[in-house]
């Protein structure tokens, strides 16, 4: 899996939580692969994730998390964000093309990621970039680095794949999602719902 060292991310970046800073592009020329286990514990580095946001007209699309994911940490959860691991697979051509056009080969594997986790979707389904997570409150992301992207879809092509490893999605409007109960959503995606619900005030 695609990992960035840690004390280069804080040094890019401006802030902690949901950051808004093109600043964090720069440790993409840092990055590199690592087996997943020697990343899972080690706070030195963070694993890279893309994570979009689905959005139709101020309602957010939600799911939750069941015990078939491979992060024990985020079982039960809900999430606002589908996304994963980046894989060697996803740069064909090497590290070299992340340093010089990360934005384009991340949003590559997001939406490869999409067509994995969801049935439906057009493949070529534009991605906005929205800012980046570094984020230090839990275990789980004291180890990830997010990247996280927003598109625009029509709710009827979003379906959950038939993995298992999401269930009930559906699409929420923003104001009943800053309203749930703190303990039901993961980390990430409160930080996602704070910066959505901000942009809509």
């Amino acid at each position: 899996m695609l990992i960035v060292p840690t004390a280069s991310a804080a040094s890019a970046l401006a802030a902690r939580g949901f950051v808004v800073d093109p600043g964090g592009w720069r440790v993409m020329s840092e990055a590199r692969f690592v087996e997943r286990a020697s990343a899972e514990l080690d706070e030195t580095m963070r694993q890279v994730i893309p994570y979009v946001v689905l959005r139709h007209h101020g309602r957010i699309f939600t799911y939750a998390r069941n015990r078939a994911g491979n992060e024990a940490r985020l079982h039960d959860l809900r999430s606002v964000g589908v996304g994963g691991h980046v894989n060697p697979g996803d740069l064909p051509e090497g590290l070299g093309r992340l340093a010089s056009e990360p934005r384009d080969v991340l949003a590559a594997a997001a939406r490869r990621e999409l067509a994995e986790e969801l049935v439906g979707l057009p493949v070529e389904t534009p991605l906005e970039w929205l800012g980046f997570i570094f984020d230090d409150e839990a275990a789980v992301s004291r180890v990830h680095f997010g990247v996280v992207f927003g598109a625009n879809v029509d709710p009827a092509d979003v379906r959950l794949s038939e993995e298992g490893r999401m269930v009930d999605g559906r699409f929420v409007p923003i104001a009943e999602l800053v309203g749930a109960p703190i303990d039901q959503y993961e980390g990430w995606s409160r930080l996602v719902i704070g910066h959505l619900a901000a942009g809509t005030r």
